[in-house]
């Protein structure tokens, strides 16, 4: 009888990753799982006129943790598609053991700290204005879509969010049974006793789904065409350098945050602390800041004063060619 496989770090890893592969091949080739979303060219970010000033200014925007959103009941809501799914798969009898732990530990998602920014697919939307531009008394800041990652310091995930719950259910339950079938395949060629089977594929489980359900949002909010980047941080704890926690307040909440910093801004301000003639690393960048091409001037503003500040502004920090738009929504908010 050929001898089983231990469970070390090494064959663990080797697991994860066919497995990350198998999933990667379906994407493509399952319709349940491969759905392709619009291209879009500019995504648009709602803010005051301050909020405008520090972005351009500090060539950074603020990344904010999601449970202190206006929309932080979302997560909730992804959670409670994975336990729909389950139920279903457990009236099915699929893999009975392994859902039942998936449904005890499910809270392990919410441990993993999420941080966001987010975009709108459209920049001159009555509801956005509203909620995120001091009531049309802001901006829709225009960034291209293509080339904001890579201006980015730090490494962000980039998501279209899924409003539709059809969907949401399809992806959810391919998923479970691709994890689920992978893992029960090899039962019997690995060694489980250190771990437990149902243990390490529950964890496996969730780990997948707690990625996925952050780009859902109920089909009420789906007028958003919301994209958002997003950093994670495992854990609650408080680190430094890029993963270093900030603290802003609102009138009733004091709110975690990340700064997302532009890569030649964040060279420079290194480069400056050592002194130039000290600083080893030369390096060349493409993209030399933050990649503005639109503002769009919200619906409570006179249009001619805002937009010559605003230009010069955008001089001031060598932008330059960006299209300044009033906004079309036809009476002040």
């Amino acid at each position: 009888m050929k001898e089983k496989i231990k469970i070390t770090g090494d064959s663990w890893t080797a697991l994860q990753m066919q497995l990350s592969d198998l999933i990667t091949a379906n994407v493509f080739t399952n319709e349940k799982l491969g759905k392709k979303f619009p291209t879009t060219k500019t995504i648009y970010h709602y803010t005051s006129l301050s909020g405008l000033i520090s972005i351009i200014e500090s060539q950074s925007i603020y990344c904010t943790n999601i449970n202190y959103l206006n929309d932080k009941k979302e997560f909730k809501y992804g959670v409670s598609i994975i336990e729909k799914v389950i139920d279903k798969l457990l009236k099915e009898n699929f893999e009975i053991p392994v859902l039942e732990m998936v449904n005890k530990h499910i809270g392990r998602i919410y441990k993993h700290e999420r941080y966001v920014t987010c975009f709108s697919k459209q920049g001159d939307l009555l509801s956005q204005w509203r909620a995120y531009a001091n009531q049309g008394r802001g901006v829709s800041i225009g960034f291209d879509f293509i080339n904001f990652s890579d201006s980015i310091d730090q490494f962000v995930h980039g998501r279209h969010i899924e409003y539709d719950e059809n969907t949401q259910l399809q992806v959810v339950e391919e998923l479970i049974r691709i994890i689920a079938t992978f893992f029960k395949e090899r039962k019997e060629i690995i060694e489980w006793a250190d771990f437990g089977y149902e243990w390490l594929v529950n964890t496996v489980i969730v780990d997948f789904l707690q990625d996925i359900i952050a780009s859902y949002k109920s089909y009420t909010f789906r007028e958003e065409e919301e994209y958002r980047f997003e950093y994670t941080i495992d854990g609650n704890m408080i680190k430094k350098g890029d993963e270093e926690i900030h603290f802003r307040s609102s009138d009733t909440l004091i709110i975690p945050y990340l700064i997302l910093e532009a890569k030649y801004r964040k060279y420079l301000n290194e480069r400056e602390k050592v002194g130039y003639e000290d600083y080893e690393e030369e390096s060349t960048f493409i993209i030399d800041k933050l990649p503005i091409n639109e503002i769009i001037i919200g619906p409570s503003f006179e249009f001619d004063s805002i937009k010559n500040a605003l230009e010069e502004l955008l001089l001031k920090h060598n932008y330059k060619n960006i299209n300044i738009k009033k906004s079309e929504i036809p009476y002040r908010i």
